[in-house]
């Protein structure tokens, strides 16, 4: 069985190559009767008028070409729809403006990771608005509306990086809405898994003490902590992932500290607010997060 982007990729090529050929013969024999018909030439263009045989033609070549489409998309639908026998299950949560990946027991944010070779089950819900969750080379485009659960099934045949996008306008950050897919072999993920399940690593440093003395722990999680908050992102292993807010920033401490010291300039409209830190609180809860691995 092929990956459902894999069929709907080969459909796009067909139909564009279908409508080549259509463009190609259409332009064609407009620059024919142009230059056969130009007005150096005396030739007088026939006309076609009550010509029952050409009408016909010129009516059932396109119903045909629209037949055989329509045909090709119902296969490739069927394709899709056929038994991608999942392996395993994801709940994704979309937020503005970020993403919320559970693995039974185990949350994480922004970043999904996936075993290669087995199809996925995603489960899809929104939180707030309508989004959209699409990786193209994964999956098709599926809408997350509040109250219904949308399902989509991604199958990877190579490790890598994929990037995806949410693709329904669901407010003014909604381009730095992004999702990060990282498919890797079966044992990776499962050290993965096993590593995002266990608890935050005892810290007791300056950063851990001024982020729980803050108000960072009523929006947010670090399993093995106080930190039980659930309006923002889980942050137990915030250091390991590769971006910041949902791709705004790369991951790194001077990033961190960068938008921590002052979100809404990087990410207008975010429900996370600007804490009043000094600039050495600052440092050791970037130090703090970025540790978290």
């Amino acid at each position: 069985m092929r990956p459902p982007a894999e069929s709907i990729g080969n459909l796009a090529v067909i139909v564009g190559a279908i409508a080549l050929l259509i463009f190609v013969a259409v332009e064609g024999a407009l620059v024919y009767v142009v230059w056969r018909y130009r007005a150096s030439r005396t030739t007088t263009p026939a006309l076609f008028e009550g010509h029952t045989r050409l009408e016909i033609a010129w009516t059932a070549i396109p119903a045909l070409t629209l037949v055989v489409v329509f045909a090709l998309m119902l296969g490739t639908l069927g394709e899709i729809g056929a038994a991608l026998e999942p392996g395993m299950r994801v709940r994704a949560v979309g937020h503005q403006w970020w993403w919320e990946f559970t693995y039974g027991d185990v949350v994480t944010a922004n970043e999904m990771h996936i075993p290669v070779g087995t199809a996925v089950e995603v489960d899809l819900l929104s939180a707030d608005v309508n989004h959209s969750f699409w990786v193209p080379e994964l999956g098709g485009k599926i809408d997350m509306i509040p109250g219904q659960t949308n399902h989509v099934r991604l199958l990877a045949r190579r490790a890598g990086v994929y990037e995806g996008q949410c693709a329904e306008f669901c407010g003014v950050e909604h381009a730095w809405m992004r999702i990060r897919v990282v498919a890797e072999p079966a044992d990776e993920f499962a050290r993965w898994l096993a590593a995002q399940a266990a608890p935050a690593a005892a810290a007791a440093t300056d950063g851990e003490r001024v982020f729980m003395a803050n108000t960072c722990v009523s929006c947010h999680a670090i399993r093995g902590t106080p930190a039980t908050g659930r309006a923002g992102p889980d942050l137990t292993h915030v250091g390991a992932r590769a971006t910041i807010g949902a791709g705004v920033l790369p991951q790194g401490v001077a990033d961190l500290r960068e938008w921590l010291a002052d979100p809404q300039r990087y990410k207008p409209g975010s429900l996370m607010p600007r804490v009043p830190l000094s600039g050495a609180d600052l440092d050791a809860v970037a130090a703090y997060l970025a540790a978290l691995r």
